[in-house]
């Protein structure tokens, strides 16, 4: 090859690197390499099918975004919109718990990821859960004034509920709410149940197998009544009932208008008199009749009894002992007669009676209308707080009134 003809190569090849470097550098630029940050870009969620298999249900994050940093040409950067990043996670294979799932990110060709947080997304998987729940009554309002609610009957009494783990176990109640104002009827009633927590608050994303139940609570009207103890069999001679108290000594009962219009008392049910000796406080059954009730079933009725071995005493006097009343003006009672004697005889518990004095009884002879000459007057002795008079010999006693 001439010399000429290699110079004229070297200057081509020269020119073609020369074009080459112009030309990187006029494309570096007017079209420089960028960066461009996508912020809350939606996660999609693959094979959730699994998850359903399993009877799981994301709990959290329900809705997972990230933020992803992409590379490229200024050209092909700005052409990208976020639809064309694929951001998703595989839920495949996990179970119940809370788990960190990796983050799949797909960008098209012509641009490269720098960057995106989180790399993991923390999943808290529960199960799907059914359970069942007894229903309860609650009441809104109150009852007039002499009225009280009996058992309310609940159809279903109880009901399915179903959720994920957490929502379901955080159900304490499922209640059924009656109205009860001015009610004096028995109440029948179709009421909507909700789902309530330890705080009294609703329970929502909790499924009901029903909405609605039947509620039945009798009302009945209230009476209070006084008691009555009922015994059988009799005491020993020689023992006698000092006092009786009953406590309370009246009751509330319950039940519908007709049944207790002629209920005035209840009585207890009998008990042996011969088993109270020696015990002061028993507790007694009440013998209610048929459809009556107490208001309050725990109420205890106790019968204290005193019951002592009984004493009798017998004490002499004579006239002159004795108040003398309405004796006529102008009339005495012959000297001779004030020297009659006569003898009272009374009982009462031993305790008692061994303390008592013949001064401590209170004997009359009433003279009223009564005028000169003889006649036969009615002894009179009243009976005291601890023994009661059983023999007045005599109780007439003849007597001589004369003028004085």
């Amino acid at each position: 090859m001439s010399k000429e003809k290699k110079n004229d190569l070297t200057i081509k090849i020269f020119a073609l690197i020369i074009a080459i470097i112009l030309w990187s550098y006029v494309m570096s630029e007017e079209n420089p390499t960028i960066t461009k940050e996508f912020r809350n870009t939606e996660v999609s969620l693959s094979n959730y099918s699994s998850l359903e298999r399993q009877g799981l249900v994301i709990m959290e994050p329900k809705d997972p975004k990230i933020t992803i940093k992409i590379s490229g040409k200024r050209n092909y950067v700005n052409r990208i919109l976020e639809e064309d990043i694929l951001a998703s996670v595989d839920l495949s294979g996990y179970s119940e718990g809370s788990v960190k799932v990796p983050v799949y990110i797909d960008v098209p060709s012509e641009v490269r990821i720098v960057d995106y947080h989180p790399k993991e997304i923390l999943f808290k998987f529960e199960k799907l859960v059914r359970k069942e729940a007894v229903v309860t009554v609650d009441t809104d309002g109150s009852l007039p004034q002499g009225y009280v609610l009996g058992e309310p009957e609940i159809k279903p009494q109880s009901v399915y509920i179903e959720g994920p783990r957490s929502w379901v176990d955080s159900v304490t109640d499922v209640v059924a709410t009656v109205d009860l104002t001015n009610r004096t009827e028995d109440i029948k009633v179709t009421v909507p149940i909700k789902l309530i927590d330890e705080k009294g608050d609703d329970v929502r994303g909790v499924e009901k197998e029903q909405n609605l139940v039947d509620v039945f609570i009798p009302v009945y009207k209230v009476k209070k009544v006084p008691i009555e103890l009922q015994t059988e069999n009799q005491l020993p001679d020689n023992y006698e009932v000092m006092d009786i108290s009953i406590n309370p000594s009246e009751i509330e009962i319950k039940g519908k208008k007709e049944d207790l219009k002629n209920i005035n008392s209840i009585k207890t049910m009998p008990i042996d008199i011969n088993y109270l000796i020696g015990k002061r406080n028993v507790v007694v059954e009440l013998d209610l009749p048929e459809n009556i009730s107490l208001v309050d079933p725990k109420k205890q009725v106790t019968i204290t009894l005193n019951i002592e071995e009984s004493r009798t005493k017998t004490f002499n006097y004579t006239l002159e002992d004795v108040d003398i009343i309405n004796l006529s003006s102008g009339l005495i009672i012959d000297e001779g007669d004030l020297s009659k004697s006569f003898e009272v005889t009374i009982r009462g518990s031993s305790t008692k009676v061994d303390l008592l004095n013949k001064e401590d009884l209170s004997i009359e002879l009433d003279l009223q209308g009564l005028e000169a000459g003889s006649h036969q007057a009615k002894l009179s002795v009243k009976d005291g707080e601890d023994f009661m008079v059983i023999n007045i010999q005599p109780e007439d006693l003849n007597i001589t009134l004369k003028e004085e």
